[in-house]
């Protein structure tokens, strides 16, 4: 998958041929919302306005909580007349990562519970970022899911998974120990 990157740095427009390895040192410089911690990663490029992409929120909570998983969500606006406004508000808001759980929290009839924003340049310049990493993946659609295996590959998965193939995902990149949500009890 070999794509052309172009993307602005400041007044300057600078070009790469973008496959799986380059693009997750692309993904460093995203504007994204972190959420947990630990060695395994997941980047999700979504819209806050994507059904599919809050079901994949919805799926991944209890991952991030149990399983060791740090996910970088990566909004673009590319779905909505608001979803440039939504990502926008996100990225503006003084706690980014509890604004996108408020969101998720009222996702209604399709669209994020959000109120646009209108982006500040800095901001603008962040959302341009993501959103020409996006399409220089080759990716089609959101969610789009960018990860790295143990053994260092770079996987990609467009589309909101099947909850069973992601939990194997997780297993294969925390560790299956870490992979099973804890229980209360004794």
């Amino acid at each position: 998958m070999i794509a052309a990157l172009v993307f602005l740095v400041g007044a300057q427009v600078a070009h790469a041929n973008l496959s799986k390895g380059p693009l997750w040192t692309f993904l460093r410089h995203t504007e994204s919302i972190h959420q947990g911690v630990g060695p395994a990663r997941f980047y999700v490029f979504f819209d806050p306005n994507c059904p599919y992409c809050h079901k994949l929120y919805e799926t991944l909570q209890p991952l991030i909580l149990s399983a060791g998983l740090a996910v970088r969500w990566v909004p673009v606006g590319i779905l909505a007349l608001s979803s440039y406004g939504k990502a926008a508000a996100l990225l503006e808001a003084t706690d980014p990562a509890l604004a996108l759980a408020r969101m998720e929290q009222g996702f209604r009839n399709g669209r994020g519970a959000l109120r646009p924003a209108r982006a500040t340049p800095r901001v603008a310049r962040a959302l341009l970022y993501n959103v020409r990493l996006f399409e220089a993946s080759g990716a089609q659609g959101v969610p789009f899911l960018v990860f790295r295996t143990p053994a260092g590959d770079i996987r990609t998965i467009e589309g909101d998974p099947p909850d069973a193939a992601l939990a194997r995902i997780v297993a294969d990149i925390t560790g299956p120990s870490r992979s099973k949500p804890q229980t209360a009890g004794p």
